[in-house]
């Protein structure tokens, strides 16, 4: 069982992050400005259900948050979510989005 940092995200549709975007990748590491690793969605669900733990980390607040896989409200699609703390550094939606090269 491993414990990974997810710095950034990847989202589609791109254009709606807000209102009905969800996560197909994440970046994984420990500096929150590069990611070491790419995951995509299928692969952080399957390590979730081996008992891998993900997690977030909000800059400013220092405050972590673990990652969960829930069942969408409105599509009911499997996807990841930060747990709910009030801190919105550490949330998913508020990370920076990956820049692959």
């Amino acid at each position: 069982m491993s414990k990974n940092r997810i710095v950034c995200t990847d989202q589609e549709p791109v254009h709606q992050p807000t209102s009905h975007a969800h996560i197909v990748s994440v970046g994984i590491g420990n500096d929150p400005s590069k990611a070491d690793s790419k995951m995509t969605l299928g692969q952080v669900i399957a390590a979730i259900d081996a008992g891998d733990t993900f997690w977030t980390y909000g800059e400013g607040s220092k405050k972590w948050a673990q990652v969960h896989k829930v069942s969408c409200d409105r599509c009911g699609r499997t996807i990841i979510r930060s747990g709910p703390d009030a801190v919105k550094d550490n949330n998913l939606d508020s990370l920076r989005r990956c820049r692959w090269q």
